[in-house]
């Protein structure tokens, strides 16, 4: 043994002073050797071989002695020290590394997984030019490796150099389409193609998001289409480029990208769910009732019993259901939407998140003692677990606040159902709890004027917002008190308020925008279509924000904008008698007189009492939320109508 390990000890000094040789003469030595990687000696192959595998099962400690044992025989091979680095990295032993790195270069200046890999560290200490040069120089080394490519155009994004990232792109496109010439039948050449072209398309996917988030919009569609050029159907280029449409309200575009990858994955709940949230903001609320279908027939199938479902497809399919189920109670569609929650309560029984939403559909049905115990028991499922985070969380709500939420709700819900001191005594003691929370103080507002106490709920709300100046949730509650006693020039100043703490909140542009529409001077139309275009954008998928839109745009003279957005406006509210006085309005503008009739003649059907209202088709109307108004409102709009109705047919 001892002779054994002199012999060794000469061979490693032998090979140390070795002269370099060449990449062609390592070649013809693997060659004749049977080996098939001409970068490593016939010699070090095994130990190499034998690294690789150690690698490959996540054994780093037996790789990296390997690939020792392997630069014993070939020392001068800069592709062994360049892997021997990169599993040192893998240890966490950084300087190690470089120091292998700088071996590589050393023996081969213009080695680019050298280069690359001494990229990925300088980036991983700040040192932004030293990592963009090692990046360029290993695209410069290796023009047809896509990753040299992707690491310099996302370095070149993160210090705002686009236009580098644009020519570093532009520049991986070419590399692929010569690739794309060249690779014909050879497997390796197809390979090679393949991966230029996920790279490429995934580099301009990432530059779309960039310009996307720097409000370029027209760089940011052009990346799009560089990236669906490079791969037409690439599932992820598809799915950054709908998501980016759909953040500009481009639905028919989004709905197209959706499409096809729904053609790749006609049982993804993520593109399901996306298709009726897309349809929802269009007005197409049928057709999110058939997505959610769709949804319900995937849950059928992942029943918990189910010992070949996976908890990650009964999770994607529950929380697909909750997205298509909460815009649809936003749409007073309770039923679909307590459809689509049963379905997903079957895959996770009693789930706080799901058990809520289902309580939300009850009420809006007019089942509200049935919610409100619903909610009494999340709340009591929830206090015996205070310390326990809810699993899974869908929609990241933290337990406190779905505890508070559902203590608040069952309020309500006992004050729908007759028991109106009893919900004024709840929500009086949430609003010394928390007397700067929006939610609650609207539901004081709501309780206490549901009892005919709404001056007194004022009186509340406005001591409480001079304790707390800085709320916006109690100034916009307070506004709607001021509002409801008759106070509008009160409610719009505090309204205006709400905005100068929190500008983009929804409700305050709406109600502002919708004031000073109704006033309908010249300068406040102006001001009034800012207000609720930021509005719609905040909350595109509310029927009431796309109303008041609508009418704005009509007060402006764009009747064809204004039919488009109270049409949507329809399909997303459809029992709102206020929405079919104003679609009726935009009807008559643009000439549509009978269909004008029958919007206004729908309105007053709803305003009309129940024992009076033809049902033509009462499954359809069951499908429907009743309006929830208040009688004074009601009076109003039946009034207008009636004038509007003998105008035009006397």
């Amino acid at each position: 043994m001892i002779r054994r390990s002199a012999a060794i000890a000469l061979l490693a000094l032998a090979c140390a002073h070795a002269h370099p040789r060449s990449d062609e003469a390592r070649s013809g030595e693997s060659e004749a050797d049977g080996t098939s990687d001409p970068r490593v000696s016939a010699r070090a192959y095994h130990h190499y071989l034998d690294a690789l595998l150690a690698k490959n099962a996540d054994d780093y400690a037996t790789a990296a002695d390997e690939l020792g044992e392997a630069l014993v025989y070939d020392p001068e091979s800069p592709h062994l020290h360049a892997v021997l680095a990169e599993v040192l990295v893998k240890q966490g032993r950084i300087s190690d590394a470089e120091g292998e790195l700088r071996a590589a270069l050393a023996l081969d200046a213009a080695y680019g997984p050298a280069h690359l890999l001494s990229g990925r560290i300088a980036v991983s200490r700040g040192q932004t030019l030293l990592a963009r040069d090692h990046f360029q120089a290993a695209v410069d080394a290796q023009p047809d490796d896509p990753d040299a490519y992707r690491e310099l155009a996302r370095l070149l994004l993160s210090i705002g150099d686009a236009p580098g990232a644009e020519r570093v792109a532009a520049r991986l496109g070419e590399r692929l389409q010569a690739a794309q010439k060249l690779s014909g039948d050879d497997a390796e050449e197809l390979v090679a193609a393949d991966r230029l072209r996920d790279q490429a398309a995934a580099v301009w996917v990432e530059l779309g998001r960039f310009q996307a988030q720097h409000d370029d919009d027209a760089a940011a569609e052009r990346a799009f289409a560089r990236a669906r050029s490079a791969s037409p159907s690439d599932p992820d280029a598809l799915m950054a480029e709908a998501a980016y449409l759909e953040a500009k309200r481009k639905y028919a575009e989004a709905r197209d990208r959706y499409l096809r990858l729904l053609a790749q994955r006609p049982e993804s709940p993520e593109v399901i769910a996306a298709l009726a949230r897309v349809a929802l903001v269009e007005g197409d609320v049928e057709a999110v009732t058939a997505h959610a279908r769709k949804l319900l027939g995937l849950a059928a199938s992942l029943e918990p019993t189910d010992a070949s479902a996976s908890d990650d497809d009964r999770r994607d399919v529950a929380s697909a259901l909750l997205r298509v189920a909460v815009p649809l109670l936003g749409a007073h569609r309770s039923a679909d939407a307590q459809l689509a929650l049963d379905g997903a309560l079957r895959l996770y029984p009693n789930h706080p998140e799901l058990s809520f939403y289902r309580a939300m559909a009850l009420v809006q049905r007019g089942r509200a003692r049935e919610g409100a115990l619903a909610f009494e028991a999340i709340e009591r499922w929830l206090r015996t677990r205070q310390d326990d985070a809810v699993s899974p969380a869908f929609l990241g709500v933290e337990p406190a606040a779905l505890s508070l939420d559902a203590r608040l709700q069952a309020a309500l819900a006992r004050g729908k159902a007759g028991e109106t001191q009893e919900a004024i005594r709840r929500v009086r003691a949430l609003f010394s709890e928390r007397p700067d929370d929006e939610g609650v103080a609207l539901a004081l507002l709501e309780s206490f004027d549901r009892s005919g106490k709404a001056a007194e709920a004022e009186h509340l709300l406005a001591a409480g917002a001079r304790a707390h100046p800085g709320s916006d949730g109690l100034l916009y509650a307070l506004a709607n008190a001021q509002d409801r006693a008759g106070a509008r020039a009160r409610a719009l100043s505090t309204m205006r308020k709400v905005l100068a703490v929190q500008p983009q909140h929804a409700g305050a542009l709406n109600y502002i925008g919708y004031t000073l529409t109704e006033r309908g001077a010249a300068a406040d139309l102006r001001e009034a279509e800012g207000l609720l275009a930021r509005a719609v954008e905040l909350r595109p998928d509310d029927g009431a924000i796309a109303d008041s839109y609508g009418f704005c745009l009509l007060k402006l003279g764009r009747v064809v904008a204004a039919l488009a957005e109270l049409r949507r406006a329809d399909r997303l509210a459809p029992s709102d008698p206020v929405i079919l006085s104003h679609l009726g309005d935009a009807l008559v503008a643009a000439g549509g007189k009978e269909e004008a009739l029958s919007a206004f003649r729908r309105a007053l059907g709803l305003l009309m009492p129940a024992s009076n209202r033809r049902r033509a088709n009462p499954a359809a109307q069951a499908r429907v939320d009743p309006p929830d108004r208040p009688d004074r409102d009601d009076a109003k709009v039946r009034v207008e109508i009636e004038r509007k109705l003998r105008a035009l047919a006397p």
